[in-house]
């Protein structure tokens, strides 16, 4: 028996959305930068994998370069905190000058945490002493 060309349109395009949000674990935030480092974008991307451990990416776009804010300043740092702890070090964003651009992925724990992205004058600090140009509370996608 053959299905009439409608139908079986019809038919994929109410199955496209059960597939693609069966198998999504993901929550997306697209945020601003602020002073100094106005016009700059950010992509987080929270996800977990199917044993619920959780990755989180950030992406960046026209990001100034830290030195051309002040030229003591070298990288972007990103921190997280939660449940009113001291903040942690996530990592330090892999940027590239030329594009103005940085990415940066790791692994979380917390269902519900605040995204701190610092300029600093050197990468290696263990807390967030740098000027601030992101802030951002994420919650987790629901296992």
């Amino acid at each position: 028996m053959a299905f009439p060309a409608r139908s079986l349109l019809t038919a994929t395009l109410l199955i496209l959305p059960i597939v693609a949000v069966s198998g999504c674990k993901k929550q997306k935030y697209d945020v601003e930068t602020t002073s100094p480092a106005n016009a700059g974008q950010a992509q987080l991307v929270l996800s977990l994998d199917k044993t619920g451990n959780g990755k989180i990416s950030f992406n960046f776009e026209h990001m100034p370069p830290p030195s051309r804010v002040d030229a003591s300043l070298k990288a972007y740092v990103v921190w997280g905190t939660a449940d009113g702890k001291d903040p942690f070090k996530i990592g330090i964003l892999d940027y590239n000058a030329k594009k103005r651009s940085g990415s940066l992925e790791a692994t979380f724990a917390d269902d519900r945490m605040t995204i701190l992205v610092t300029m600093e004058e050197d990468a290696s600090v263990n807390a967030p002493i740098g000027t601030r140009v992101l802030e951002q509370v994420v919650v987790a996608p629901k296992k």
